[in-house]
């Protein structure tokens, strides 16, 4: 939907016209932009950033990816929500066989998946299960489970860094077939 609305400034010719909705995602854009400089270490500190040794040979060589047609077919999704008892959310987990919290230390957790997902890649968030209410703030970790190709261990923090129960979500998206 457009207002016609002229931006107040000339560019060598006749007024540029922006929508409203434009204009949002130009200062959203801003915004994430400004967000990276301002939080990189190396741009507060005025320096730049040396490449970092281990991963360019990786980029130099390309990461093996699947073509469009076998990201369709191959590529697979499970997920989990757990309560910081370590109990599996059903309703809201997706592939999860188990979860349980580890009696020692506090804040250990291991999430069992139906399928292997050693080759999958772990994202985990820190939140509680639903649609309403706040989580208490606090980071997590997640790793593969040693000894098993199907389990997670991921292990949740208070907002100091201490090993604190937290409630939390997982996904991984994996590949049932790889190069």
């Amino acid at each position: 939907m457009t207002f016609g609305l002229r931006a107040p400034w000339r560019l060598d010719g006749p007024s540029k016209s922006f929508t409203w909705p434009a204009r949002g995602l130009w200062a959203a854009a801003g915004s994430v932009i400004a967000g990276v400089l301002m939080a990189s270490p190396a741009a507060a500190a005025g320096t730049p950033v040396p490449p970092n040794t281990t991963n360019s040979a990786t980029a130099a060589t390309g990461a093996k990816g699947l073509s469009a047609l076998d990201l369709r077919k191959d590529q697979k999704i499970v997920r989990a929500v757990v309560r910081d008892d370590g109990t599996l959310v059903a309703g809201q987990s997706f592939g999860a066989s188990s979860a349980t919290r580890v009696e020692n230390p506090v804040g250990t957790y291991q999430v069992c998946f139906d399928v292997p997902v050693t080759n999958g890649t772990y994202v985990a968030s820190i939140g509680i299960p639903g649609n309403s209410g706040v989580s208490a703030p606090g980071e997590i970790t997640v790793v593969g489970r040693a000894g098993t190709d199907n389990c997670l261990y991921i292990q949740t923090f208070d907002s100091t860094g201490v090993l604190a129960d937290r409630s939390f979500h997982v996904v991984v998206v994996y590949t049932k077939k790889r190069d």
